[in-house]
């Protein structure tokens, strides 16, 4: 073979291809081919916050899980100050926040963070700092001990990625896919409506990961997955994903239909039963690794 003849992958070393793919596959995922903006996710988020925290305490094995892990892996102490970009409705701030001296829970849907606000007092928790607003409207330099973000939209690309990285002191944490994402009834009502299968690879921590390794650093990896079980009346659901695929079309009385049909079929004396499987990646990494 002739040296001009070989394969060059200078390519992969290089962070900015890592970042301009991670780009690449928001831009192609199913989620952005759609009409829908950065308001009418937040419009969606402020809707179902309260729905939304029930789903997740069915989760909240895979939770621990995950926190137990990390915890094992990285110094984090009674007086850890922790921030959690995209908190929604406390999912992993609550359960951080009693493990840890103060935890900043970060959202831009405000009824995200009033749902984990009432919670936290429900529960006794007054270590946590409420910040309603966009992480691209934020800027921290070395305030936290652990910068977290669990599936948040924010954290898409290089750039956000490192200002995770600018945040924190100590280490940074990203809970994302580890393949495919597999939310099973949602990418069934897609090509039932679109008439096109889901598709999206802009969680994929294969960006991310491959992102950091070609920076320099190490970021250690776990993966976990678990089957999760909820029921849920009709209603609920059916308002959930009306309201979910009003992110990305002006429902018509065909697109109604069909979701309320799904749901109808997936019943059992006016409860859906739901069994998912999730699978998640989890990442960590020290700043100055």
């Amino acid at each position: 073979m002739n040296p001009s003849d070989r394969p060059s992958y200078t390519h992969l070393s290089d962070p900015q291809f890592w970042s301009m793919e991670w780009e690449r596959a928001t831009r192609l995922s199913s989620l952005h081919k759609q009409k829908g903006t950065q308001e009418s996710w937040i419009d969606f988020w402020n809707h179902i916050s309260e729905g939304y925290r029930d789903r997740m305490q069915n989760e909240s094995e895979i939770i621990d899980e995950v926190l137990q892990w990390l915890v094992s892996e990285i110094a984090i102490t009674q007086e850890s100050v922790i921030l959690d970009i995209g908190s929604g409705p406390g999912t992993f701030t609550l359960p951080l926040a009693r493990r840890v001296s103060h935890v900043v829970a970060l959202d831009p849907a405000q009824k995200m963070i009033d749902t984990l606000m009432m919670e936290a007092e429900r529960l006794g928790i007054f270590n946590i700092t409420p910040l309603c607003q966009r992480w691209e409207d934020s800027n921290f330099e070395k305030a936290f001990d652990l910068v977290f973000a669990s599936w948040s939209p924010a954290i898409r690309n290089g750039n956000s990625l490192m200002a995770m990285h600018q945040a924190s002191r100590k280490y940074c944490c990203l809970v994302t896919s580890s393949g495919m994402e597999n939310f099973r009834i949602r990418n069934e009502l897609w090509e039932r409506i679109f008439q096109e299968p889901f598709h999206s690879f802009h969680f994929h921590v294969l960006y991310p990961f491959n992102f950091l390794y070609a920076s320099g650093f190490r970021p250690n990896l776990r993966f976990f997955q678990k089957t999760v079980y909820h029921e849920e009346p009709i209603i609920k659901c059916v308002d959930w994903y009306k309201h979910y695929f009003k992110i990305f079309i002006d429902l018509t009385p065909r697109e109604t239909e069909i979701i309320h049909q799904y749901f109808e079929d997936q019943s059992e004396d006016g409860l859906v039963k739901v069994h998912e499987e999730r699978s998640m990646a989890v990442m960590w990494w020290g700043v100055d690794a």
